[in-house]
């Protein structure tokens, strides 16, 4: 059930008796730039820790207690070429407790987020200065994960020419330490303004009763984002760098453009062929690169649909980096040939369809799915729709699809006397 509220404000209700919690998200979307996303990250951690009514960390975890041991907290994410901010609860369902916890958890999310600790026109500064430095020291603490380094080094280097692309949803150290709790302050308010903003209401709930408390939420009518798919042309030339630290294992990492439409037969196509290159165990990279060939530590592909993008990380011997490249590719022409079984093809097909089968036991899974519907309404969100465009994908697509895997950059990242 899909309700709008207002303009660019939306409710949707997921009625089901599947799970013992009830699950709320709220979602405030906005279009994707490297100017904002630290702001928003930021701001996560300034409206999770208090607010004007729970001026304190402890005061917010004893309410959370007094409702069964109910959770609270936001994030970031980035789909495409959109920038989320997401505030979830989960509580116990009202049939496992003394009375509805719905009006009680919808006035705690409201102070929360529409009633934080603010004195003049600014945020509380000792929990400015305290959560700046807590993100100030997680974004420095990434610099010691080389799987992370090269990933986002990777993406920068993909989107060069794509700033708000190549900056980390979750943002950067230099652009941190410009945010002040008056700008950011400043900031929230367009974002409470602005944002385009989707709650999901997930349990065995009375959806007059969600409908009514959601609509005291006081959110005014906005615009809502366009598409979410972000399309970066191909390049002519293969973008590489190559970096030194101090690694034992060496990083490989590659990335390559996609076609893809919105979940229509060449989104399902390249979901399969990707799977079948390098995003399961059963993978040409996994079983070739990684095990006959014992040329890396590890290898696997993931994609990105919503940015036509497709990425390849290894961890390898330096010296190995030349064979490694040329093995990977031969990966790709292998499934270009169709050198695989339809055996083999079934048992990737089997692997997806098991994973969809394992998300529909998550409430935060089929929260999500409901929201990329919502935005994205030709997304599957029934498992037998989505069982049946995976198993119509044929042998000959699956070849199409990896003919379009286009090499656009490479990251590596060598120990310093490894050359």
């Amino acid at each position: 059930m899909r309700i709008e509220l207002k303009p660019g404000v939306h409710l949707n209700i997921i009625e089901t008796q599947q799970f013992k919690t009830t699950r709320i998200s709220i979602q405030f979307i906005a279009p994707l730039a490297k100017a904002t996303v630290t702001q928003r990250t930021l701001l996560t951690s300034m409206l999770e820790t208090n607010s004007a009514d729970y001026p304190t960390q402890a005061k917010v975890s004893t309410f959370l207690e007094s409702l069964y041991g109910a959770s609270f907290g936001i994030g970031v994410a980035r789909e495409g070429q959109v920038h989320r901010i997401s505030a979830t609860m989960n509580l116990v369902a009202d049939q496992f407790a003394d009375s509805s916890l719905l009006p009680a958890a919808f006035d705690f999310i409201q102070r929360l987020i529409f009633r934080p600790n603010v004195q003049n026109e600014a945020f509380d500064q000792v929990t400015f200065d305290r959560e700046q430095e807590n993100l100030m020291q997680y974004l420095a603490s990434l610099d010691d994960d080389r799987q992370t380094q090269a990933a986002l080094a990777l993406q920068r280097l993909y989107f060069a020419a794509s700033p708000d692309q190549a900056v980390p949803s979750f943002g950067e150290i230099d652009a941190l330490r410009e945010i002040t709790p008056t700008s950011l302050y400043q900031y929230y308010q367009d974002v409470l303004a602005h944002d385009q903003i989707e709650i999901v209401v997930l349990g065995n709930v009375d959806a007059e009763l969600v409908t009514k408390l959601t609509e005291q939420l006081p959110f005014g009518p906005r615009a809502t984002v366009g598409s979410l798919s972000f399309d970066q042309p191909v390049g002519p030339e293969i973008a590489t760098q190559t970096e030194t630290a101090n690694v034992n294992q060496a990083k490989f990492n590659l990335g390559y453009h996609v076609e893809i439409d919105d979940f229509g037969p060449k989104y399902f196509a390249m979901l399969v062929a990707e799977s079948l290159f390098g995003g399961s165990p059963l993978s040409m990279l996994f079983t070739n690169v990684r095990e006959k060939a014992s040329l890396a530590y590890y290898a696997s592909s993931q994609l990105d649909a919503l940015r036509h993008f497709m990425s390849v990380q290894t961890g390898i011997d330096a010296d190995q980096q030349p064979r490694v490249l040329d093995l990977i590719s031969q990966q790709r022409q292998l499934i270009i040939d169709g050198e695989f079984d339809e055996a083999r093809l079934q048992a990737i097909k089997d692997g997806l369809i098991n994973a969809r089968v394992s998300g529909a036991d998550s409430p935060r899974f089929l929260s999500n799915q409901a929201l990329f519907h919502a935005l994205t309404p030709g997304a599957p969100t029934d498992l037998a729709s989505f069982t049946a465009k995976v198993q119509a994908v044929t042998k000959a697509q699956v070849q199409a699809a990896a003919k379009t895997m286009q090499l656009q950059a490479t990251y590596f990242l060598t120990g310093a006397n490894n050359g």
